[in-house]
């Protein structure tokens, strides 16, 4: 995939330290394309995990709002509290764009693998850290190794954590490197499919078929 844009939607408010990828939104327009008769429908319930300053959950639904509906709520879970005066400034000036539709969405801060009860989403979207601990070259910057490296918490951890909280039939999307993409390709009985990739990193998806409650 192209790393040029098609369909930027507006100039999002970040740390000048650590600035999101055309990763992020390149995922959120395909999940738009892929499901926006769904998202049209009341009550739906979304996560941003890693969600950082919110831009894939908001670049998703600035693509909805613009062409379709959206009456539901969208959480945003991120670890760094550095973050959320920025996601407070996206949300400011997205609802700018759609003043008749107020924007029901929440900043939780919060360690994914800390959440003993976990609410229940139709979809989840994440772009992750890219990195395992041991690969690639450490910053001297904390900051920026906490968004790199799986550091806070580990890959396995994510993915227990979207299973549980997925309704029946809900549906995960995530970015991942070669190599994770490999390990996770290695898991015995792995839920996890990789149908595309957008620019160098591959989309990984996650359906939950059935309920384990």
């Amino acid at each position: 995939m192209s790393s040029i844009n098609h369909y930027p939607t507006f100039h999002y408010s970040q740390p000048s330290e650590y600035h999101f990828s055309h990763d992020s939104v390149f995922l959120a327009r395909e999940v738009y394309e892929r499901h926006g008769d769904q998202l049209a429908k009341d009550g739906i319930k979304i996560l941003d995990l890693c969600a950082g300053c919110g831009v894939v959950g908001m670049d998703l639904l600035f693509h909805q709002l613009k062409e379709k509906t959206f009456a539901g709520e969208i959480d945003f879970l991120e670890i760094q509290s550095v973050y959320e005066s920025h996601w407070a400034k996206n949300k400011e000036i997205m609802q700018g764009y759609f003043p008749d539709n107020p924007l029901n969405f929440n900043f939780i801060l919060q360690n994914y693998a800390q959440v003993t009860s976990p609410k229940k989403y139709d979809f989840i979207l994440s772009n992750p850290p890219y990195f395992l601990i041991g690969q690639g070259v450490k910053s001297p910057s904390e900051f920026k190794n906490r968004c790199r490296f799986f550091m806070d918490a580990d890959w396995q951890a994510m993915l227990c954590f979207m299973q549980a909280s997925l309704k029946p039939e809900g549906q995960a999307y995530f970015l991942v490197r070669d190599e994770l993409k490999d390990i996770i390709s290695r898991q015995p009985a792995s839920e996890v499919t990789f149908p595309f990739k957008v620019r160098t990193a591959w989309v990984a998806h996650m359906k939950k078929l059935t309920s384990i409650d």
